[in-house]
């Protein structure tokens, strides 16, 4: 063991015994099953040779043949070869395979080489049998079309990092060399209807008013044409509060169809659709048939549609590289260099009003709690932003914040907001960050961060300046520690965008340690705090619960108002080296995790 692993070992040993002493036992579980989860995945034996071009087998039903084109079509594009195959073959011949629909096949490939993409909805308990449970659970990665999924799943104790999350898209390219269908009919369904005596009630319904064409058990370039010779295409649910049938959606709209479709619990997942796909309340039969009778006469506009699949397209293929990057089969920064994908959440804008920064909440979708506790009560003006997979998740959560900086920066951004999705901020949360922008734009060239709040304050933090402004104290620090929620000026966006992990250690170079420690760094704060974190959520990097760490922001913030009162009263260290100075080095020191 090198100087360097010893220096590690004895660090983390210290802060395992320091959970003890603190009788903190349940986050010391939680830390050492995230390390635990770390370590599994960094130890997955890889014996493909540098320089090797992937070769892919997807294994897929008939009934998905449009989700793994769109896969095949985006692994193609990476440069790797591809096979679509119905059955799993005799001889293991391939690096990776992407299985659809597992539990319909017999037979896998070896696990360690194969990430199951499981398709089946949630509210119905019939295949989501033990056995299944298990051989999603031993596959290299699962993963999943729909949020609800990962719900129940991680109550089933299938969780991140082990899931990813994949809605399902759409191609715009999907009819190009299609020849061209007339019309036959003005409604299709397709799909089984048989076995469903409410999809054959509201089909009934609906024949006593149109042409309705009913369609079961075709597939391939035949249902391509049976799709377009349609007007519009009719969703129907299988189950009572069913999910979204979005494979079938999508694929419809690919070929440039139209869609009525019963509403579902979890269509807002799906911000793309909106507008296009028209919906009626699940089982409302007038409903329906006034959906249906409206899409006929005024049909969705072609340009509509084809901006839909653009859309959900570039969606798609931003969360499968996503999952790429994370299964380490995409280069790390491959992310920071693509155009992000942005996905509205309630009360988001698009565009803020003017002299208001945007904002991105950074969240990771497979950790579904986090997710869904942010959405209950989200931040205004607030766009999601998909956090970048990697393990280890500090490293991750580096290239995230690297990609949106270079996000801001592509996008000529003066300032950027970024709050993470377990930050908990007051109802006058709006008033303090109008005041706060106003101070910020009066300082301008004089700040490089603003913080909510800060976790830990270094023996050597020193206070700048302080101001009153409009009711509120701002001090200014020349070192930070957090990235709960904070303002990002050009310089502070640049030094992101900067970071690589290249320097693996947890200790020195997580996002927050590598930006506070920066020379010349200068650090607004406003005193009191103008954010915390939620206590009820659990860290995603560390596995363990933010109720420790409000035990220490409260530490952190009276740390500063005491700091702030001797700096007042001129009570400044004169031996303490000055950070604004042009040759001072960058601040060093030891540092909490967050």
């Amino acid at each position: 063991m090198n100087s360097s692993s010893l220096q590690h070992f004895f660090m983390r040993a210290r802060k395992a015994l320091g959970y003890v002493a603190r009788g903190d036992f349940k986050n010391l579980m939680g830390r050492v099953r995230s390390m635990r989860q770390e370590r599994l995945r960094a130890d997955r034996p890889n014996e493909i040779l540098p320089g090797t071009i992937l070769k892919w087998r997807i294994v897929t039903t008939r009934h998905t043949l449009f989700i793994a084109h769109l896969i095949a079509r985006r692994l193609r594009e990476h440069g790797f070869g591809v096979t679509i195959a119905t059955e799993v073959p005799e001889a293991v011949e391939d690096h990776f395979y992407v299985v659809l629909c597992p539990q319909i096949f017999q037979r896998l490939p070896p696990p360690e080489r194969t990430f199951l993409f499981q398709m089946e909805q949630s509210v119905s308990s019939r295949w989501f049998t033990k056995a299944y449970l298990n051989t999603l659970l031993n596959a290299r990665g699962v993963l999943d079309y729909a949020l609800v999924n990962l719900d129940f799943l991680q109550r089933k104790e299938i969780r991140f990092p082990h899931t990813n999350y994949l809605p399902i898209g759409s191609d715009p390219d999907y009819a190009a060399g299609l020849a061209a269908e007339d019309k036959r009919y003005d409604v299709l369904f397709y799909g089984d209807a048989a076995s469903s005596p409410r999809r054959q009630a509201l089909l009934q319904a609906l024949e006593r008013h149109f042409d309705v064409h009913r369609c079961s058990e075709v597939f391939g370039d035949e249902m391509k044409r049976e799709i377009r010779r349609a007007r519009l295409v009719v969703n129907l649910h299988y189950y009572e509060n069913a999910l979204l049938e979005t494979p079938r959606i999508q694929e419809c709209l690919a070929l440039g169809v139209p869609v009525v479709s019963e509403s579902a619990q979890d269509q807002a997942d799906y911000p793309e659709l909106e507008g296009v796909v028209r919906f009626f309340p699940e089982g409302d039969v007038q409903a329906m048939v006034d959906a249906v009778r409206d899409a006929l006469a005024h049909p969705v506009p072609a340009e509509a549609v084809a901006r839909s699949t653009q859309e959900s397209w570039r969606r798609f293929c931003f969360m499968f590289d996503r999952f790429l990057v994370g299964a380490k089969l995409l280069p790390y920064h491959h992310l920071s260099r693509q155009p992000l994908y942005l996905n509205p959440a309630p009360h988001a804008a698009a565009s803020p009003p003017s002299g208001q920064a945007p904002r991105l909440i950074l969240s990771m979708p497979e950790t579904i709690t986090r997710r869904r506790d942010y959405l209950s009560a989200p931040v205004d003006r607030g766009v999601v932003f998909d956090g970048v997979r990697y393990s280890p998740g500090w490293i991750g959560c580096g290239l995230s914040y690297a990609a949106m900086a270079n996000h801001a920066l592509r996008n000529r951004l003066d300032r950027i907001t970024i709050l993470e999705d377990d930050a908990q901020v007051g109802p006058d949360f709006e008033e303090k960050m109008a005041i706060v922008q106003r101070y910020l734009d009066a300082n301008e060239g004089r700040w490089d961060v603003f913080c909510g709040l800060i976790a830990v304050v270094h023996d050597d933090t020193r206070i700048l300046r302080v101001d009153d402004f409009e009711g509120m104290r701002f001090i200014t620090i020349n070192r930070m520690v957090s990235t709960v929620c904070n303002v990002y000026s050009p310089r502070a966006l640049q030094l992101l965008a900067d970071w690589n992990p290249g320097t693996a250690d947890e200790q020195t170079n997580t996002i927050d340690q590598y930006l506070g420690s920066r020379a010349n760094l200068r650090a607004v704060l406003a005193l009191p705090f103008v954010a915390s974190l939620r206590e009820e959520l659990d860290s995603t990097l560390w596995g363990i619960g933010n109720g420790r760490y409000l035990t220490m922001i409260a530490e952190s913030q009276q740390t500063l108002l005491q700091k702030t009162e001797a700096f007042l009263r001129g009570r400044i260290d004169p031996a303490a080296p000055d950070p604004a100075a042009p040759d001072a080095a960058a601040a060093t020191g030891s540092v909490q995790e967050r």
